[in-house]
């Protein structure tokens, strides 16, 4: 409720979307009780970072999420935000990720780096994701990972989110696999 703090808020997101932007953040801390043990000052700055970049932190938007680390939160962009951002910039003709399921053949042509795709699905175990993007230049770019090489980057890179056992890797691996 501190005038200081919505004020603040007004200055980068609008006197229009500050209050909700506000309720959005109380929202993720509410439905968080690891989010409410945090330092008050982490949240503020967190949420403030996700307002610079435009990105809400309800966490049924999926664009980003407040994180607790000990008693810090800490802002994650989910995968539905760094879309977003990509969006915005009005420079890509497309961006998607899609699922690849057993059946489904990634062939990468060696002098491009494309990937495509033969074959047909036969079941629907997911066995790993294609991204691909092309920007209004021309110029584009795909990724194939399998699920095991997605896994196998996470356990490395982010070893506490992937270990954690209420962490999203444990809820809904699919939307982080997607990420």
């Amino acid at each position: 409720n501190s005038e200081t703090i919505r004020s603040r808020f007004a200055e980068v997101v609008g006197d229009r979307n500050a209050g909700a932007y506000i309720s959005s953040v109380l929202i993720a801390v509410a439905n968080s009780e690891k989010l409410q043990e945090c330092t008050p000052v982490s949240i503020y700055m967190s949420a403030l970072r996700a307002a610079t970049l435009r990105l809400s932190v309800d966490p049924s938007l999926g664009q980003a999420y407040l994180v607790p680390y000990a008693k810090e939160a800490t802002l994650i962009p989910g995968y539905k935000g760094y879309i977003d951002m990509a969006v915005r910039t009005g420079k890509y003709r497309y961006i998607n990720v899609h699922k690849i399921h057993e059946g489904e053949i990634v062939d990468e042509n060696p002098i491009s780096g494309f990937h495509s795709l033969a074959g047909g699905k036969t079941s629907d175990k997911v066995i790993g994701w294609l991204a691909a993007f092309e920007i209004m230049t021309g110029y584009g770019k795909t990724l194939y990972m399998t699920i095991e090489d997605i896994h196998a980057h996470a356990k490395k890179y982010a070893p506490s989110a992937y270990d954690n056992p209420k962490g999203l890797w444990k809820k809904d691996p699919q939307a982080m696999e997607r990420k």
